[in-house]
This record gives C-alpha cells, sequence and structure tokens, in this order.
C-alpha cells in the first residue's frame, strides 16, 4: 500500500488556517501582539505613513500619492474596520487602485523566508500571522 503523506492534514491544515484568518478580527488582541504590530508598523511603515499614522512620514514628500492615513481607515469604511481589506492590501493580494504600479510594497513577498514564490501552507500562514499583528495594531489607531 502506498504512503498518502501528509495531505488529508495538509488539507484539513488549509482549512483550518482560513477558519481562522476568517474570524481573526473578532478576537481580543493581546497587550503583546499589540506591541509586536507596532514594532513592525515602526519598522516597515512609518517611513511614510508617519509615526502616528497620519500619512505624513519622512518619505511621503517622495512618493507619487500621498500616502494614506492609517488613522481613519475605519471611518472611512462607515466606522467598522475593514480588517480583511487591510490585510489582503499590505500583504499584496488586494491591488491599491490609487497607487496605479504598486508604489506600497508588497510585506506577504518581503517576509517570505523560503524565497519560493508562495511558499508552504506553513510559511504563508505564517507570515500572514505576522501581517495580522501589524493590521492588529493599525486596528487600535483607528480615530472616530
Amino acid at each position: 500500500m502506498a504512503r498518502q503523506g501528509l495531505g488529508p492534514v495538509r488539507n484539513g491544515g488549509a482549512a483550518l488556517v482560513g477558519v481562522l484568518l476568517c474570524t481573526a478580527p473578532a478576537w481580543a488582541v493581546s497587550p503583546q501582539a499589540l506591541a509586536a504590530g507596532k514594532t513592525m508598523y515602526v519598522k516597515y511603515c512609518a517611513a511614510c505613513h508617519g509615526p502616528g499614522g497620519k500619512g505624513d512620514g519622512r518619505m511621503a514628500a517622495a512618493l507619487k500619492t500621498k500616502p494614506t492615513d492609517l488613522t481613519q481607515l475605519a471611518k472611512k469604511s462607515g466606522g467598522t474596520f475593514p480588517y480583511m481589506t487591510v490585510l489582503d492590501t499590505v500583504d499584496g493580494t488586494a491591488p491599491i487602485p490609487a497607487h496605479g504600479s504598486r508604489d506600497m510594497p508588497v510585506w506577504g513577498e518581503t517576509f517570505q523566508s523560503t524565497g519560493a514564490e508562495g511558499g508552504s501552507v506553513m510559511e504563508q500562514a505564517r507570515v500572514r500571522g505576522e501581517l495580522m499583528l501589524l493590521v492588529d495594531y493599525l486596528r487600535s489607531v483607528q480615530v472616530p
């Protein structure tokens, strides 16, 4: 009998990751997770979006399009933070029409450690989890 490998486990694991990612916006976020998200924000986003997320970073003037005020995302979405849209934008899944060509880096690709396009399911889940820390932080800085 031929070995089936981890196919069913991988498929089940992928389904579980999908369910967890879809329900993530409803989870409470720990102070440690917010701190990790803020650290990522400062390292990868603040140069363009500014230390407070207002779109006034030191590199903003050099860009063709003014960076988005990240503190107003919920307000611009009818008062609800668009978690999955922001997550998909940051990882490169969703295009940013105002940018035309992609001015904002695709962080999902940047965080891939394998160098292989797409990476394994577990690598993709790890990267998505890291980006979720960043998006959780962005959700925490929304102003009315």
